[in-house]
């Protein structure tokens, strides 16, 4: 049976280039903070990793900092900065519609004493932006927001909010683990002192990430005990993965607006023909701008969880939201957010397309979904 692969928000599969940039940096010997010869070697691929993962992010190369993953880095900036934030400023403000990564962090510091407001959302799948926008004081340490939703593809207003917290004076960290490689990064445009990004949505290796610092942002490192990455994250680098990282970054960055372009095109075309199929199926987010490859739609009658199995079986890899939360019975935190019931929550699928989706990729779903469907609504019944 020939699979389709359209899960690429939960992890895409590992691109060739990434792939022989990590076989090299795994047969090349040395740790990079070493000296000799070989250690400059390793020191050397480290270099080149993080100038391309810097120019994917519009940022310096001094500013990046590596990480084991998206999750690391977002804990990182979020409890780095919590902790240098001083005993005035206890307020962590964050939007109900984070990743779990953002939304556990900050819960861990709410037990810790910090006043933590989670921000709702607008049944678009919007950030509520004046309340996020009341909810920001002279006690505030840090507010946190993701450029894209990673269930919806929703956009966020990080350029308003961002601009909003600067003025204030208030540490802003994005969540760009979703939209590094599909959009642009505008660390200046989004006011953004902290980013994150992870390897493995961009068709990198699992186990590398890294958090954009920018320079003069006061922050605690999570992991202590070395040198390493400029003393803001202790611990021997991960090369061979963050070399992967690096080719990754490299080709999301040379073909960003065209893959885009791409991606849009094929998944207008999934849309339109599910929307043909089923007149009232859901699509979550239609009404705000979203990114080009994520459609997430609910069938009436149809559960997510009875789909995602049904065209697993069918050949097809789907998802029913966030990979982090996929043992959960419980329903989409974001689609709940949005104002639906939890039946509506869990009935939610996700079609993520990327860098190897192709046309025929698309039609065969197309072809295939309107007869799972109805199976999966003739057993519920």
């Amino acid at each position: 049976m020939t699979r389709h692969y359209l899960d690429h928000n939960a992890t895409s599969p590992l691109r060739d280039e990434a792939r022989s940039a990590l076989v090299n940096a795994l047969t090349t010997s040395g740790n990079p903070s070493s000296m000799h010869a070989e250690g400059r070697a390793m020191k050397a691929i480290l270099d080149e990793a993080r100038l391309d993962v810097a120019r994917l992010a519009g940022v310096p190369p001094r500013d990046v900092v590596f990480t084991s993953g998206g999750s690391e880095a977002i804990a990182s900036g979020i409890r780095g900065a919590a902790d240098r934030s001083g005993p005035k400023r206890w307020r962590v403000v964050v939007s109900a519609i984070e990743h779990s990564a953002v939304l556990d962090a900050a819960r861990g510091l709410a037990e810790l004493g910090h006043d933590v407001f989670e921000v709702p959302c607008e049944s678009s799948g919007r950030v509520d932006v004046e309340t996020f926008l009341s909810a920001l004081n002279d006690r505030t340490a840090l507010a946190c927001l993701q450029a894209a939703n990673n269930e919806t593809g929703v956009l966020q207003p990080v350029t308003e909010l961002g601009a909003a917290c600067r003025a204030a004076g208030i540490p802003f960290l994005v969540d760009a683990v979703q939209a590094a490689g599909k959009i642009r990064i505008d660390r200046d445009g989004w006011c953004a002192d902290l980013i994150a990004i992870s390897a493995h949505k961009l068709g990198g290796p699992q186990g590398a990430g890294a958090l954009i610092v920018r320079e003069g942002t006061s922050m605690a490192p999570l992991i202590a005990g070395g040198a390493q990455e400029r003393r803001r994250r202790g611990g021997t680098e991960a090369v061979a993965a963050i070399a992967g990282f690096g080719a990754a970054a490299r080709i999301a960055h040379d073909e960003l607006r065209a893959e885009a372009a791409r991606l849009l095109s094929l998944r207008e075309r999934l849309e339109s023909a599910i929307e043909a199929m089923a007149p009232d199926v859901r699509i979550h987010g239609v009404e705000a701008p979203r990114l080009p490859n994520t459609l997430n739609v609910a069938f009436p009658s149809v559960s997510g969880e009875t789909l995602v199995i049904a065209l697993d079986l069918a050949g097809f890899a789907v998802s029913t939201g966030s990979a982090c939360a996929s043992g959960a019975v419980e329903p989409s935190h974001v689609i709940r957010a949005m104002g639906y019931d939890d039946y509506e929550a869990r009935a939610a699928i996700r079609f993520s397309l990327g860098w190897n989706t192709t046309e025929d990729d698309v039609e065969a779903l197309i072809a295939t979904l309107p007869a799972v469907v109805e199976r999966a609504t003739m057993s519920r019944s």
